[in-house]
């Protein structure tokens, strides 16, 4: 399956802001693609193994088996004050 991956926050500077697809297994969790894509990316591995994704404004559990040809955005941890 195939699923397209919107950067947020400090992720906009380590992929395209604009998305990008990502090659996934039927059956992949949200924890799975974001092991695969630390293990791709190994550099932002601390920063993605902290990340969500979000689908339709609601944060997608880890254990939720992702849809094939969805669209999931990238959520770093974010601190303000």
């Amino acid at each position: 399956m195939q699923i397209t991956l919107l950067p947020f926050a400090v992720l906009k500077e380590h992929f395209p802001a604009e998305g990008f697809p990502l090659e996934l297994p039927d059956g992949t969790t949200a924890k799975e693609a974001l092991d695969l894509l630390s293990a791709q990316h190994e550099t932002l591995a601390p920063l993605l193994q902290v990340t969500r994704l979000a689908h339709d404004d609601e944060y997608v559990a880890k254990r939720a088996a992702l849809v094939d040809g969805a669209e999931y955005c990238l959520i770093p941890p974010v601190s303000g004050g």
